[in-house]
């Protein structure tokens, strides 16, 4: 099994009212490959496609920094953008 890394969720930007009461600044953390505690599941099920690729150490090639993607919500009347970051393993 690869490498699996730990993430780094955190709400960079919003617009409208979040129904679930997401904020600017609120951060998730996936340890060890599971799920994080509050966040809410239709904007977990937007961010899948991008912590799929971080927890394993891959990255977009059209992202400046490797280790980080954003993706938004699926309110689009709402729209609650989110940061997900691999954090580095500790030497």
């Amino acid at each position: 099994m690869s490498q699996i890394y730990d993430l780094q969720i955190k709400v960079v930007d919003q617009k409208g009212e979040c129904p679930v009461g997401h904020k600017i600044g609120e951060t998730f953390y996936i340890k060890e490959g599971k799920s994080p505690t509050g966040l809410c599941m239709t904007a977990l099920s937007a961010l899948i496609p991008g912590i799929s690729v971080l927890i394993v150490g891959a990255s977009f090639p059209w992202e400046e920094d490797p280790a980080v993607t954003c993706r938004s919500c699926q309110d689009y009347k709402n729209p609650v953008i989110f940061e997900i970051r691999r954090i580095p393993k500790a030497d």
